[in-house]
């Protein structure tokens, strides 16, 4: 998986170092907290993740597979997210696609529940 400047991920703390935190993703791919990320709090900040804990980031830079990831700015609306299907959509559209994608959802609840009941009619 290529992963891309924007996109919103949770991944595994792997370890935390005096750099900062270096977090797993899937396919053994790791990226960095760097600890100016929290500010002057670090010192006292690195104390509050443990190893093997998750952690929601964004991908703030990704050059030759050194990724650089944020905490903070997890959700900045200036970063935008290009593997989000709805990033690119207007202000003045967002209420008929939100409205569009509930009535999907539950369209697709009902699918579901009527397959649930047929399987536990077995």
């Amino acid at each position: 998986m290529k992963y891309q400047v924007g996109q919103r991920l949770t991944g595994t703390i792997n370890n935390i170092s005096d750099l900062g935190i270096f977090v797993t993703f899937p396919h053994h791919v790791s990226g960095l907290i760097h600890h100016s990320d929290f500010g002057n709090d670090w010192l006292r900040e690195k104390n509050n993740f443990n190893i093997g804990e998750q952690i929601r980031v964004v991908i703030i830079h990704n050059y030759k597979g050194k990724i650089a990831l944020s905490k903070k700015r997890v959700n900045d609306p200036e970063i935008i997210d290009h593997t989000n299907p709805f990033s690119d959509t207007k202000n003045a559209d967002f209420d008929s696609v939100l409205s569009q994608t509930i009535k999907n959802a539950r369209s697709e609840i009902k699918n579901l529940e009527h397959e649930l009941i047929s399987y536990a009619d077995r």
